[in-house]
């Protein structure tokens, strides 16, 4: 999942760097010389260090999150959040978005949620009251997900 959060960066930038000085370590060691082995090992350092970094963002308290990448998806189907806890909606699209409160395109009549997300942007939605929530992007109305507040 691609995050714009300052954090998440630096420490997938620090844990990839890591990954790169260690491969290259291992292979001065060896005294290999094959860019194939050292590839795989730098991708595979890559993905693990990637994962480790979003754990650790995580763990420092910061809350869940769903990322747009097309027009046709808000990135997830679903998300379970606890009540009040904030959920970060990031528009990594090419097109801006809603964050609406409706389905298939349509606001509900009293919608709790409505935030518009500009290209490149992020918004912030706290869900109050346990309930599961129907969300749709206004502009796209084949975007559509639940979330599932506890």
């Amino acid at each position: 999942m691609l995050n714009t959060d300052p954090m998440r960066r630096r420490l997938a930038l620090g844990a990839g760097i890591a990954s790169l000085v260690l491969a290259a370590s291992a292979c001065a060691s060896t005294g290999s010389s094959s860019a194939p082995a050292a590839t795989a090992t730098t991708a595979q350092s890559m993905a693990a260090s990637e994962s480790a970094a979003e754990s650790a963002a995580e763990s420092t308290g910061e809350g869940p999150s769903i990322t747009i990448t097309s027009t046709s998806s808000f990135g997830a189907t679903e998300v379970t959040v606890p009540a009040g806890q904030t959920l970060t909606v990031i528009n990594n699209s090419s097109a801006p978005h809603t964050f609406t409160e409706g389905e298939n395109g349509n606001a509900a009549a009293d919608a709790r949620v409505d935030e518009q997300i500009a290209v490149g942007a992020s918004v912030p939605v706290t869900f109050p009251e346990p309930g599961d929530y129907n969300m749709t992007c206004l502009f796209h109305s084949v975007m559509n997900m639940v979330v599932h507040v506890e």
